[in-house]
């Protein structure tokens, strides 16, 4: 049963956002920074930079209300990127696939366009990052990435919460502030890093990247597009289960093209965004990928759909040769229906544990972990009529 957001109720949870306000910069002026150093090779941390709330970022605006439906009272609004305590969920219908709302200490909303995001005390710096360097995670509802480390550089992206990096490099300023230079391996970036604030990325400890039930052996991933449903089977028993958004399917698009005349004309098309069907396998797991559909080279055409370009995506495990996979979104959060442009779309949490959890099986110090189908974890991609 759900509740009215009462003043008393309300205190409650102003209460709770004030606790969280204590551990994310997001309220802060972002004036001072903190100076001590530790190495990448000690895994213990300190108690207090291992806390962690939820905090709610708005993909898109955001509109909350007293109680869970949109036919209550009008509370607040929220614009994009601005965050936001989460005290608990809720279950109430808004839509035939997701029921999941937030309560906040602003109202309540729905799930859909909520990016939920671990919220991390400021991290220090780590000033000695290893040969390798190691794998962070940003653990504020956002950071900003530049060229070069300072905040006068030129902004390149807006890192997300959730998202995954290779960190190769760390660097202190004339002010004290910790920088970490971020690998992208997408290969036309130029250059092919960003930096970021060290202070919202936290390292991703060893134990937090181990293989799951790494000795069971019969693992394999059904995936039911009629359900929107993925299964993780050991043998005969179902060990995990989420929701997925799959492939939206064939669209027709128009393109523009020159006829033999030199004219412009414009056509229609079918592209297919549909998720693969059939027997798959993981061939090919990363921590991390940049995804984009933009042109590779000047002179390659714009891509009939919608472009994207995300860095930072968590937790692949690529299942074709031609770069479809099951990963973390964190540009929606509304699982359970047709949405993608033919990946399996999982949230940032249930894609950490599967990449875990299936074969192949690689090391910490792994940009890419590669297999086969007599190695990686079989999947098996239906959509009964």
């Amino acid at each position: 049963m759900t509740q009215k957001i009462t003043r008393r109720r309300a205190l409650k949870m102003i209460f709770a956002s004030v606790a969280a306000a204590a551990l994310s910069p997001a309220f802060h002026a972002r004036a001072r920074y903190p100076t001590a150093q530790t190495s990448a090779r000690e895994d213990a941390r300190a108690d207090d930079t291992n806390l962690w709330v939820w905090m709610g970022r708005a993909i898109h605006n955001l509109t909350f209300y007293e109680e869970p439906s949109t036919r209550s009272k009008w509370m607040a609004t929220v614009y994009r990127d601005q965050s936001f305590a989460i005290t608990r969920e809720v279950r109430a219908p808004y839509s035939a696939h997701n029921d999941r709302w937030y309560e906040t200490p602003l109202g309540y909303v729905h799930s859909a366009w909520v990016l939920p995001v671990r919220v991390y005390p400021p991290q220090p710096t780590i000033g000695d990052v290893g040969a390798w360097g190691f794998w962070g995670e940003v653990i504020q509802p956002w950071t900003e990435a530049y060229l070069e480390p300072s905040t006068g550089a030129h902004k390149v992206y807006r890192f997300y919460g959730g998202n995954v990096y290779h960190v190769v490099e760390s660097f202190v300023d004339a002010a004290s502030t910790g920088w970490y230079k971020i690998f992208d391996e997408f290969p036309m970036q130029d250059p092919p890093y960003q930096w970021v604030l060290a202070r919202d990325v936290r390292r991703i400890p060893r134990a937090e990247m181990s293989p799951i039930h790494p000795f069971v052996g019969e693992k394999r991933i059904e995936v039911d597009l009629n359900k929107q449903r993925l299964y993780c089977y050991e043998g005969t028993r179902l060990v995990y289960t989420t929701l997925v958004a799959s492939g939206i399917g064939v669209q027709q698009v128009q393109v523009e093209r020159e006829d033999e005349n030199g004219e412009i004309i414009v056509e229609t098309v079918n592209v297919d965004l549909g998720t693969p069907i059939g027997d798959m396998a993981a061939l090919l797991k990363q921590p991390s990928r940049h995804m984009t559909n933009r042109p590779m080279k000047p002179e390659d055409p714009w891509p009939a759909v919608e472009m994207f370009d995300l860095p930072g995506i968590p937790w692949n495990c690529f299942f074709d040769t031609i770069g479809t996979a099951i990963h973390g979104a964190y540009w929606h959060n509304d699982f359970g229906v047709k949405r993608s442009h033919g990946c399996l779309n999982v949230s940032c949490e249930a894609a950490r544990w599967i990449y875990r959890w299936t074969y192949p099986i690689g090391g910490y110090e792994d940009d890419f972990v590669a297999g086969s189908f007599s190695v990686g974890t079989p999947i098996k991609i239906f959509e009964e009529a």
